[in-house]
């Protein structure tokens, strides 16, 4: 499990997913966001300063101009899904994994994939 808010991905995130594919065989990658997430608000919002930029800069890239929470939040985990896909294209030892994208739901506990 890797846990970063907004779900965005740097070099150390690809990388440890990288490590649990080819090394230690993990046939699933599952992005996770999760309903009222306070970094896609923030990114809704233009709410941010400091570090916490970098995340919010990312999660508004990936939703455009989307205004629903909701489906801000879909389009941001979708977007880390194609960019895992995109990275690992082609990469030999786990051309196999699966990567999907789903939404936590915190109200009811429901997980609906979105990809």
């Amino acid at each position: 499990m890797i846990r970063v808010a907004g779900n965005v991905l740097d070099n150390h995130q690809l990388g440890s997913i990288e490590y649990a594919a080819a090394h230690l065989g993990c046939p699933l990658v599952i992005v996770l966001g999760h309903t009222r997430c306070g970094a896609v608000g923030a990114a809704l919002h233009g709410e941010s300063d400091g570090f916490i930029r970098y995340i919010t800069d990312e999660i508004a890239a990936a939703i455009g101009e989307e205004r629903d929470p909701l489906r801000a939040c879909e389009k941001n985990v979708l977007h880390a899904v194609g960019r895992i896909r995109h990275e690992f294209a082609g990469h030999p030892e786990i051309e196999n994994v699966s990567v999907r994208g789903a939404v936590y739901d915190v109200l009811d506990g429901s997980v609906r994939f979105v990809d």
